[in-house]
């Protein structure tokens, strides 16, 4: 079976967040009066457990607070106002891997979806900043503000599955994050785990294939001769294709990304 859909994250996925999802976890602790700060590494290790959008929780479980206290509530207000504040006063940057494989994938008959935490006003404002009246075109089914963490058979991914109309065989979805993978493990799609957190990402939420930062693992390349470190060529559908169905990659099947950023 081919692949119909591809369902994408947004934080680390589609955009580049991390910077502000990082300033924004800093100047909440500050509101809420904690006497710490977050460094990019920190950062990364919350985001592969908890997610980009939820990455405080980190915080909150270290401390043993329950999640309903009204410090946890007012730090994971915080944060998400931050948040909001911070990437609609910057110029966020879109993903320029993402972006030319959604071009690709769409050449190809392929539809795209959305899913991801991310509260809905801001996921709706980064995606027009980033798509303007082409995003209802492009995008099939957005799901935000998504529960990603509940076991149900009736979760953001199979939604997205019953939106399209396609099974879960002949979908993928590409996450940065172990929430948003789980909840396409739940609804049976495959997946595939992307982000700078080597290979942690795929042992802790059981993806099917790592490639981090969207440059296909070495092995897969051409093995006994891997490619330069920073020069590793990027994922398109054909390479996604093969790697869905377990084939080796023809190198020169892929695309090098130019930088893309959103308009103002």
């Amino acid at each position: 079976m081919g692949i119909e859909a591809l369902i994408l994250g947004l934080d680390g996925v589609i955009l580049e967040t991390e910077a502000a999802h990082l300033d924004a976890c800093n100047e909440a602790f500050a509101r809420c009066g904690l006497g710490l700060r977050w460094s990019l590494a920190q950062l990364r290790q919350a985001s592969r457990v908890w997610g980009a959008t939820n990455a405080v929780a980190a915080l909150i479980d270290k401390l043993g607070l329950p999640v309903a206290s009204k410090e946890a509530v007012q730090l994971m207000q915080e944060k998400n106002t931050l948040f909001r504040d911070i990437v609609l006063a910057r110029r966020t940057e879109l993903n320029p891997a993402c972006a030319a494989l959604m071009e690709d994938a769409l050449q190809h008959g392929c539809k795209l979806a959305v899913v991801t935490d991310m509260p809905a006003q801001t996921a709706t404002t980064l995606l027009d900043r980033a798509f303007g009246n082409a995003v209802t075109n492009m995008f099939s089914a957005v799901v935000s503000g998504a529960d990603l963490n509940g076991s149900s058979d009736n979760g953001p991914c199979q939604l997205v599955l019953r939106t399209v109309g396609i099974d879960a065989e002949a979908c993928i979805a590409i996450d940065a994050g172990a929430p948003g993978l789980r909840a396409a493990q739940c609804a049976g799609i495959w997946t595939m785990a992307i982000g700078p957190y080597e290979k942690d990402i795929a042992r802790i939420s059981g993806a099917d294939v790592w490639c981090p930062q969207w440059q296909e693992l070495r092995h897969w390349i051409k093995p006994g001769n891997p490619a330069q470190t920073g020069c590793e060529p990027c994922i398109n559908f054909d390479s996604l294709r093969a790697l869905r169905r377990g084939r080796r990659v023809n190198p020169a099947t892929f695309k090098l990304a130019a930088p893309v950023q959103l308009a103002a």
